[in-house]
């Protein structure tokens, strides 16, 4: 099981007509059974995506569930999914 296959798979469950969710960071802690590593709590590259992280294994997996991030909070920790 890939790390955030949890996260993917709690995305797919979700209602095809919610377009949105908004989750802290505690919570998607808790669905990986593991904390979030320090450059989540950092760093917008880390949600966002960009060259700096060569492996963003956090991202295909929301990405392959179909959504993407449409806010994010760094500040209160939390992180709001779009479906695409």
């Amino acid at each position: 099981m890939a790390k955030y296959d949890a996260l993917r798979a709690y995305l797919e469950g979700l209602p095809g007509g919610q377009k949105r969710v908004t989750l802290g960071f505690g919570r998607i802690e808790h669905l990986l059974g593991e904390p979030l590593p320090p450059s989540a709590f950092k760093y917008e590259a880390w949600w966002l995506g960009s060259r700096t992280w060569r492996d963003q294994v956090q991202v295909q997996a929301w990405e392959s569930a179909g959504w993407t991030v449409d806010e994010l909070d760094l500040h209160l920790h939390t992180v709001t999914f779009r479906r695409r």
